[in-house]
């Protein structure tokens, strides 16, 4: 065989296995994903998979479960809080780290950062040791700050790369007519930044709903979450057929997020 017919057939076996890994991994994640999602639709009273007779029995005693409704709306709110202020903090913050670049500006990103490196359950600590001096455990105050401190960083990130993308030159352009710096920020940066605006928004919301253990270690009782109101239910009574359904519909829904933001605003590139 020539080098050359042995160089390609290298390449088409290498070709090979590279769809053949890129399957496999691809099965791997979404294997459990697509157990749970048909698990949901069973009519049995236990977990069964695979499910011997469709229904929406679940669906339907999710959606008129007391306790998740309450969990599902003390979640959606610290959400909406928790993304409002890590999206106006993080991006003001990002802006002078881009256009101002103060002295540390490479150590004050990585402080606004570190929530991403450090792991979760270290943060939940912390906090809660802080709140419990302040009383802030147990409140909703302390939820959302919580929550913000958690979701900052993704707002700045994207943010950062945001500005970043944007020329200052529209901005000086702007300001040399005359233009104040408030119609400035409202007519120029922001417009220009809004694809990039409502992608951390959408990040920060995901993160802040999706959390599980600094909203355990802060929320107590009167504010439990409904991630947190989730594993309570599977610690306490197993894999129930409503948490199935109700776990079916939350990756139905992140998964349409998914697919919509990166169709309509490229998030894979905004991060």
């Amino acid at each position: 065989m020539s080098p050359a017919a042995t160089h390609a057939l290298v390449m088409r076996l290498g070709r090979g296995l590279h769809v053949l890994w890129t399957v496999l991994a691809y099965f791997v994640l979404l294997a459990p994903i697509a157990v749970l999602i048909l698990a949901s639709f069973d009519d049995g009273s236990f977990f069964r998979f695979p499910p011997q007779r469709l229904s929406f029995r679940w669906f339907e005693a999710a959606t008129v479960s007391r306790e998740y409704r309450s969990a599902l709306g003390i979640s959606s709110v610290v959400a909406l809080l928790a993304a409002a202020i890590a999206v106006v903090t993080g991006s003001l913050a990002a802006y002078v780290l881009v256009r101002h670049r103060p002295r540390g500006a490479r150590v004050i990103e990585a402080i606004l950062l570190a929530p991403l490196v450090l792991p979760l359950i270290v943060w939940a600590i912390a906090l809660m040791q802080i709140y419990s001096a302040l009383s802030l455990t147990g409140t909703l105050t302390g939820l959302v700050l919580a929550h913000t401190v958690i979701t900052l960083p993704y707002a700045v990130r994207i943010m950062h790369a945001t500005f970043e993308r944007i020329d200052p030159a529209f901005e000086a352009a702007a300001t040399s007519l005359g233009a104040r710096p408030f119609d400035v920020a409202r007519r120029i940066v922001i417009p220009l930044a809004l694809p990039g605006l409502l992608t951390s928004a959408a990040f920060s919301l995901l993160v802040s709903f999706n959390d599980v253990i600094v909203s355990a270690l802060i929320a107590g009782g009167r504010w439990m979450t409904f991630p947190v109101r989730l594993y309570s239910q599977l610690r306490g009574q197993g894999v129930d057929p409503t948490t199935l359904a109700i776990g079916a519909g939350i990756i139905a829904i992140i998964l349409l997020a998914a697919i919509i933001g990166e169709l309509t605003m490229k998030w894979s590139r905004q991060v």
